[in-house]
């Protein structure tokens, strides 16, 4: 739970039992100025399947995240996400869909499979 929802949620237990003061508000209204004024960075998750499915096996994993490119694999060495469907579990949306025209000639494969591109910003 963030500081500004945990914040709210002790304001509506004050006006609940009657306690709530000017105060108490004054503090919320900064809170929520503060957190608006902090920018969100844009975090890159890059993820190479098997087959156009987003629920495809991961083959290989980019993570570009707050202005660094990261491995993405755990501290045992495994992706941190086994498909672009777990990624999405995890709050991070599709933005770029593998291209299909790449995959109509089955004779031949062209780069790491199937890329999908998700986002999330912090």
């Amino acid at each position: 739970m963030g500081v500004l929802q945990k914040q709210v949620e002790t304001c509506l237990e004050k006006f609940r039992s009657r306690a709530l003061g000017e105060a108490d508000l004054l503090d919320l209204l900064a809170a929520v100025e503060r957190a608006e004024a902090r920018p969100r960075r844009q975090s890159l998750l890059y993820v190479y399947a098997r087959n156009n499915a987003v629920t495809s096996p991961a083959l290989s994993i980019s993570l570009l995240e707050e202005g660094k490119d990261r491995e993405g694999l755990t501290p045992e060495g495994a992706f941190i996400y086994k498909s672009a469907y777990e990624a999405m579990q995890d709050g991070w949306r599709v933005i770029k869909f593998p291209e299909m025209t790449l995959a109509m000639d089955e004779q031949n494969t062209y780069g790491l499979g199937f890329e999908f591109i998700l986002e999330r910003y912090v």
